[in-house]
């Protein structure tokens, strides 16, 4: 089976080297605090251990007897992506929630899936289903979790966690976009719409909106967030798919708009991308317009 190389985002890695930096400078003032971070590290200890301890009781454990073509997906990604030991998977009640999270406890990782994102494959959409998952394998591989952990007190430092964070969102989109590119474009729009109405979505009019709703207070939410937004994480390289013009299912694709032909319609999506990629020229990656770059 062919590995996947993961192309790690160039922000990532600055950002990172830059919290160490910090971190290190922090350490000695940071001596002084050393009882109170103790206690902020047991809380967080507690708390995992809580949630873990919840899933673990509460939630549905995939295997291959359990869910065996969700598990199949997991094993078959997990090789690709040379990750040794694959997490244990659960799957849980969402409460209409679309998304899946990857989480380490004591040396563990878990990847929780939600029950409506799972839906989503006896849909016919198990395309969409491969991106998301690779993209939380992504983080299990890269071990976000404890990176994060080793470099704590540089998350006194303002936008910089952040930043670092989204970072590993556009890593672990590649890696998704990579394992599943089929079901990229449609996986985000899922997320942003649900997925009873992702389907209906105009693509090019998603990608472009940030420009007209584009200001300070916009620019900011994302600063503080630790993900991108959504409308931003259609790349050019995801635009490729023909993804307006076909729907497609585990084994065969079904046209969705039959009054245009398929050479227009492929015209038209070769557009899109050419006008996202000069908009991104012209705008640069992370939007940073408001504040001078790290």
């Amino acid at each position: 089976m062919e590995k996947i190389t993961v192309k790690v985002h160039k922000k990532e890695k600055f950002y990172y080297n830059l919290m160490i930096v910090f971190t290190i400078l922090l350490c000695i003032p940071g001596l002084l605090f050393l009882p109170y971070l103790l206690l902020v590290g047991i809380f967080i200890l507690i708390s995992t251990g809580l949630f873990i301890g919840y899933i673990k009781g509460s939630a549905v454990r995939v295997s291959k007897d359990q869910f065996s073509d969700l598990y199949d997906i997991v094993t078959d990604q997990c090789q690709k992506l040379a990750i040794k030991k694959a997490p244990e998977i659960y799957i849980v009640e969402s409460g209409g929630l679309l998304n899946a999270m990857a989480t380490k406890f004591v040396g563990a990782n878990y990847l929780i899936i939600y029950s409506d994102l799972y839906e989503v494959i006896l849909d016919g959409r198990k395309d969409i289903v491969e991106f998301i998952i690779a993209h939380e394998l992504c983080h299990v591989k890269r071990n976000h979790v404890y990176k994060k952990m080793y470099v704590f007190p540089s998350l006194l430092v303002p936008f910089l966690a952040q930043a670092y964070s989204r970072a590993c969102e556009y890593t672990c989109d590649s890696v998704g976009y990579t394992i599943s590119p089929r079901g990229a474009v449609d996986g985000i729009k899922l997320l942003a719409s649900g997925k009873r109405l992702y389907n209906k979505m105009d693509t090019k009019a998603y990608t472009k909106q940030i420009e007209i709703t584009d200001s300070f207070w916009v620019w900011l939410s994302e600063k503080l967030s630790t993900h991108p937004h959504l409308s931003k994480r259609i790349t050019p390289e995801m635009l490729r798919v023909n993804f307006n013009s076909f729907r497609y299912s585990d084994n065969k694709r079904t046209k969705i708009d039959t009054a245009k032909p398929e050479i227009q319609q492929i015209n038209e999506t070769t557009s899109e991308v050419q006008e996202v990629k000069t908009e991104n020229k012209s705008k640069g990656d992370d939007h940073q317009r408001f504040m001078p770059k790290f």
